[in-house]
């Protein structure tokens, strides 16, 4: 098949002639692993009548938050604020000048959304965890979304580029196999990067509802994989 943009480079760079003979194949490989973190996207959202207001009590609802997050065991480092906004509401209304109505834009309150980036590294209990966490915020609270994922992927990566380099020589050799030619030496490898990619089998929660104990969380798993394209020649 044809070369990627990367492989071609490498091909120029080495004085190769694009299209010249031999057998380039991909190898993949994959490891599915149970999670040992999570990454909570959450935060306050708190509307007044001014901005002082809506401010303070932006204020108030974050800081039980962070106190619950610190009872839990959630260290300082964990924690990443990732917006604080503050913007004006306004309702559409409609008013009658010199028997002509128009609609305009009245300001009826202020809103200020403070969202942090909170990593948890305990998953035992990590459903009960998100309710401490959320009941501590009130009604003010607002909670986008939940990842699992690896805190250090790196010990995997020798045995997913062990597993690519194999699954990459086995493909060549039954292409040299079946095509009847004779497989030759290894000419070029192009090493990427190992990528983790969540599993869709874990449940996340969108609304709490108060007649629920405990918020279900299911981890599910994880797959860490790698790539490596590999270019052989064909011998004579």
């Amino acid at each position: 098949y044809d070369k990627t943009p990367k492989m071609r480079a490498a091909f120029a760079e080495k004085g190769s002639v694009y299209g010249k003979g031999g057998i380039i194949v991909t190898g993949t490989s994959s490891i599915e692993l149970e999670p040992d973190m999570a990454t909570l996207s959450l935060g306050i959202e708190s509307s007044a009548s001014t901005v002082s207001e809506a401010r303070d009590n932006a204020s108030i609802s974050i800081n039980e938050m962070l106190n619950a997050m610190k009872n839990v065991g959630i260290d300082d480092e964990d924690i990443q604020t990732t917006a604080f906004n503050i913007y004006p509401e306004y309702e559409y209304i409609e008013v009658n000048e010199n028997g002509r109505v128009r609609g305009v834009q009245e300001l009826t309150g202020f809103t200020v959304s403070n969202m942090l980036l909170v990593k948890v590294k305990n998953l035992d209990g990590i459903g009960e965890i998100i309710d401490k966490i959320t009941d501590a915020g009130g009604n003010d609270v607002r909670f986008n979304s939940i990842n699992f994922g690896i805190q250090d992927p790196l010990p995997y990566q020798s045995e997913l580029r062990k597993l690519a380099v194999e699954d990459g020589v086995t493909k060549a050799s039954q292409l040299a196999e079946y095509s009847g030619v004779k497989l030759g030496a290894i000419t070029m490898i192009t090493d990427y990067s190992s990528q983790a990619s969540v599993a869709q089998d874990k449940t996340v929660f969108a609304e709490r509802a108060m007649t629920i104990p405990s918020t279900s969380i299911n981890p599910g798993s994880l797959n860490l994989s790698m790539r490596i394209d590999m270019v052989f020649e064909i011998e004579n």
